[in-house]
């Protein structure tokens, strides 16, 4: 390992992008969402990825998780969700640069599934579009809206602290008694 590298370990984001109109009009709507994975590769990001060969994820992959909800707020659309076991996979991408505050990614819905939405983080002239099969027109981030990636932070653990507020008891309780 080289210094200042760090150590392959599964880590777990949370994303979102606000911003989104339809017809000109803003519609409240917002896309959230987590994925997990681990740079197995060492190139310092997160990367899905897909054997077309065989039609199965990569043995390589390094995405572990993925869900992305739209809340469609007052536009015509419907709320959605993606999940892994509910998108394309053969044209699912997402791309992270660890420590990065933007990423990229698509989702297209599995239409054998009955999932009939689309999301692009990018889309379009660089804005974010969603899609849904009935609509006319897809919805658009008003301007240029980045995805806004970050780390969720491990829970701290409380075996731990129980322990460490253990010892310190211990070390008083201990510590007064020699005093007498």
């Amino acid at each position: 390992m080289f210094i200042g590298s760090n150590p392959a370990h599964a880590l777990t984001f949370g994303f979102s992008q606000l911003g989104w109109e339809q017809d000109g009009e803003a519609t409240g709507a917002e896309v959230v969402g987590t994925f997990s994975g681990e740079d197995k590769d060492g190139n310092g990001s997160i990367e899905f990825k897909f054997d077309t060969e065989n039609n199965e994820v990569a043995v390589d992959n390094e995405v572990s998780a993925y869900e992305m909800n739209f809340f469609s707020g007052t536009s015509t659309f419907m709320d959605f969700t993606h999940t892994l076991e509910n998108i394309d996979l053969s044209v699912f991408f997402l791309e992270y640069t660890i420590g990065d505050s933007s990423g990229l990614i698509v989702s297209i819905g599995d239409r054998s599934l009955g999932n009939i939405s689309n999301y692009d983080s990018e889309g379009f002239n660089n804005r974010a579009i969603v899609n849904q099969d009935g609509q006319d027109n897809p919805i658009t981030t008003s301007e240029t809206v980045s995805i806004s990636i970050r780390e969720v932070p491990e829970p701290t653990s409380s075996i731990g602290l129980m322990l460490f507020g253990l010892g310190g008891y211990l070390k008083r309780k201990i510590g007064t008694k020699l005093v007498h």
